[in-house]
């Protein structure tokens, strides 16, 4: 059916309606053409897709190996980038995470449950090489640490408390047996309490303990025990008058 048919079906006899049925056609046919390349395009990223995930081992090894090949020139290019634009992608990151906070700790809370045992495996097998990273980090950044945790505490002063009062009552007696442990490690093998001067049977029990550390063997010995040697060892010097 040609445009004179149409026309003549329609009734349309002025030019007006002559040209308006032309251009009616016409954006017809061009939304054909639309439609038939949105097809085309959605079939190429459909087939790309399952390439990809047919391939998808394959690609990742290829990249992997490309990573191993270059990877101080992709590092030397990221640094770079990175020095470049530092302002501004911070700036984004900071406008990213105000926009997204709530998400992104949800996300991140997610992911650290579902990859713990993961990531647990990573750390025992990198413990050292980590460790060292993140020493070296602290050296070349002290200043600006410190500076973070102090505004942070500034910010997050009652918040901090309420968490350390939580933390102290749920973790009580941890909390007192390491200071026990860390005070055995500190004076000798002696846990030097600060109750130990209170009552005549811990100065007893105290003594007893430093008896073997100074050699002692019979009562008489501790005649030629000197007042620093008690003070080495974290005891306490009476002064009777």
């Amino acid at each position: 059916m040609n445009l004179d048919d149409l026309v003549k079906i329609l009734g349309i006899e002025d030019i007006k309606g002559h040209r308006e049925i032309t251009i009616k056609l016409k954006d017809k046919h061009e939304n054909d053409i639309q439609n038939k390349e949105n097809i085309k395009e959605i079939r190429q990223t459909k087939h790309i897709y399952e390439d990809f995930i047919s391939n998808k081992e394959k690609k990742r090894e290829y990249l992997r190996e490309y990573y191993i090949q270059n990877k101080d020139r992709m590092k030397e290019n990221s640094r770079k980038y990175f020095t470049k634009n530092k302002e501004k992608i911070k700036a984004y990151k900071r406008e990213d995470y105000s926009e997204n906070k709530e998400k992104k700790k949800k996300s991140n809370r997610e992911y650290r449950i579902q990859n713990k045992e993961k990531w647990r495996e990573y750390y025992l097998k990198n413990k050292e090489k980590i460790k060292e990273a993140n020493k070296k980090y602290r050296i070349q950044n002290n200043v600006k640490i410190k500076e973070t945790i102090r505004e942070y505490r500034l910010l997050n002063k009652d918040k901090k408390k309420e968490f350390d009062r939580k933390y102290y009552l749920q973790n009580k007696e941890k909390i007192k047996l390491l200071y026990i442990q860390k005070n055995i490690e500190r004076n000798n093998g002696i846990y030097n309490s600060v109750n130990s001067w209170k009552t005549n049977e811990s100065i007893r029990e105290y003594f007893e303990r430093i008896a073997p550390l100074l050699h002692i063997s019979d009562l008489s010995d501790w005649y030629r025990i000197s007042r620093s040697q008690i003070v080495h060892l974290k005891g306490m010097i009476l002064t009777l008058f």
